[in-house]
């Protein structure tokens, strides 16, 4: 689920933005407008994922993850073809992927953990997310050397028919809650199984300033990574070409995967609020390592960087929303803040695409990147704060 969330609902819109460039031969601010879609989508998925993942489980949202991110695919493919013409389409086709990846990303990956693990359930999510980086490091070098050798049309569908014969048998076969003596293992309260008590309902969790604090460090910190990881591709393509470039974010998905299993690790050693702090003040390095990089080596050492807590800010929201509000509820919790990440997910690459067009390069929209970095580690420390004075 991993793999193909990130690789293809993720990771590859920078692809999709060259590779659909050339094909139709729309400005960059069109196609990241079209990205743009894809996260405001999210909102919607995230919300309405979430309740419905709450109420009959995760089955049904990683089914419809799968179907929608696969004809997602088929219909990216439709462009090569001549059978979709219009900005409005591509629109439309990312955010019906948009709306699938709450079912493949870390919602759903996350709610099918939390059952089964609560000692342990940062270094399951971070193993269980591995798949996200191999999926990034894998799939933008794959596409583009598929795109080179058998056409743009012809990878989008192979992609989307591999996901569907992946994804299936993971709904048919792998998801389900653990039984009262395998949930005892890791010390998990099995209350899954009770249906008569009702899961919190979302004004609970606006209510309160911990959701909030947890909601707005999310949102600006993913803001920035998106924005970084939605142009890294063009944004890297002058120095290092294309090829090049797609290297770079198959590098920063590789460090990415260390990076989520030393969170992992060190989850359940330290407090989650200065680790997630750390982790964003990491990324504002590499893309200030960006800004100021002259150099192909510069250039690949700062996407690493960059990258290896890029699974680290997927991961934090699920644990900091867990240690503070418990199981109960998650999907609703989540969902909301998934909505309000995906919502910044989708200014920022949009905003991202207009300030290259408007000024020739992304110097601008690296450095907001960054202040969004430095903002999300002060709310963070102060919920670390207040959860400290709370016990």
């Amino acid at each position: 689920m991993a793999f193909f969330a990130w690789g293809i609902g993720f990771y590859g819109h920078g692809f999709y933005i060259v590779a659909l460039g050339r094909t139709t031969g729309w400005p960059t601010t069109t196609l990241s407008a079209g990205v743009a879609s894809f996260w405001l989508a999210n909102v919607a998925g995230s919300l309405l994922l979430g309740r419905l993942i709450d109420r009959y489980g995760t089955r049904p949202a990683i089914l419809y993850g799968a179907l929608a991110m696969a004809s997602g695919c088929f219909g990216l493919a439709a462009f090569e073809t001549g059978f979709f013409t219009s900005p409005w389409q591509l629109f439309a086709i990312f955010a019906v992927m948009g709306t699938a990846y709450p079912g493949l990303s870390a919602m759903a990956i996350s709610a099918s953990l939390i059952p089964w693990f609560k000692r342990r359930l940062g270094l399951a999510l971070g193993i269980g997310l591995t798949g996200a980086s191999v999926g990034g490091a894998v799939m933008p070098p794959l596409m583009n050397y598929l795109t080179a050798a058998k056409g743009f049309g012809a990878t989008m569908v192979t992609i989307g028919a591999v996901l569907l014969l992946s994804a299936l048998p993971i709904v048919a076969f792998v998801i389900r809650s653990p039984k009262h003596e395998e949930a005892e293992r890791e010390c998990v309260d099995n209350d899954t199984s009770d249906s008569s008590a009702p899961s919190p309902g979302l004004s609970l969790f606006l209510a309160d300033t911990r959701f909030w604090l947890i909601t707005l460090a999310a949102m600006l910190s993913l803001g920035a990574q998106v924005g970084f990881l939605m142009h890294q591709i063009p944004l890297l393509q002058d120095s290092l070409g294309l090829s090049g470039a797609a290297i770079a974010a198959g590098l920063a998905a590789a460090s990415g995967a260390i990076g989520r299993f030393v969170l992992g690790l060190l989850s359940s050693r330290f407090p989650l609020a200065s680790l997630a702090a750390g982790c964003y003040l990491i990324q504002g390095v590499g893309l200030l390592l960006v800004l100021l990089g002259d150099t192909p080596l510069l250039l690949y050492a700062a996407s690493a960087i960059a990258g290896c807590v890029i699974g680290c800010i997927t991961m934090l929201p699920p644990l900091l929303l867990v240690d503070s509000f418990g199981a109960k509820g998650y999907g609703t919790a989540y969902g909301a803040t998934g909505a309000a990440m995906f919502a910044m997910g989708s200014v920022a690459t949009a905003v991202s695409g207009w300030l290259f067009d408007v000024t020739g390069d992304y110097q601008v929209p690296l450095c907001i990147m960054l202040a969004l970095h430095l903002a999300a580690s002060l709310l963070i420390l102060w919920h670390g704060r207040r959860r400290r004075a709370q016990r």
